[in-house]
């Protein structure tokens, strides 16, 4: 009879197995590898991508807060015209509003009144003054409390006195109240 040795066809396929498995696996090793590399290439350009937007933000806000500087500096140049606006104002209303407020004082005040001092201190007057009678004193507080420069009209005193020289008898009196030239 005749005998076959089928003992190198086993491990010639055995060889085969190992040889196709480690293929496999250097196949599966290469693939892990390559997903790897396309992995960490896309990470690197989402990084790029990233650091170009922070990097035109952050022009973007320099940008901005160059521009917000501006605007604060223009307010605070326009708050400062506005100021001087507001003193050249009052200056104006300052120069004409004590010459208007006399004129009207002029113009109301009874013929039969007299005043003899005026003093005004911080936006309060006091009238000092002389009236035949007390109607005449009333004449007067009326149309200081009609004008639109004179409030808050208040009779101090107001006293019966005889003239040493005439021997005429007249009040004097003393009216306290507040002035606005701006009216």
């Amino acid at each position: 009879m005749i005998r076959i040795n089928l003992l190198p066809i086993r491990a010639t396929r055995k060889r085969e197995t190992v040889m196709q498995q480690l293929l496999a696996f250097a196949g599966v090793l290469f693939m892990t590898i390559l997903a790897c590399v396309a992995w960490w290439a896309w990470s690197s350009k989402e990084e790029e991508k990233r650091q170009s937007t922070i990097t035109a933000k952050r022009t973007e806000l320099a940008q901005l807060d160059k521009i917000i500087g501006e605007v604060n500096e223009f307010t605070t140049k326009k708050k400062e015209l506005q100021d001087k606006l507001k003193v050249i104002t009052d200056l104006r209303r300052g120069k004409t509003g004590p010459v208007r407020a006399l004129d009207d004082l002029a113009t109301e005040i009874p013929k039969r009144v007299w005043l003899t001092e005026m003093k005004e201190e911080g936006g309060s007057v006091t009238f000092d003054g002389r009236a035949i009678d007390h109607e005449d004193v009333s004449q007067f507080m009326k149309a200081l409390q009609k004008s639109k420069y004179f409030d808050g009209v208040v009779l101090g005193f107001s006293r019966a006195s005889v003239d040493a020289a005439s021997r005429a008898v007249f009040y004097e009196f003393q009216i306290t109240c507040t002035v606005d030239y701006s009216a």
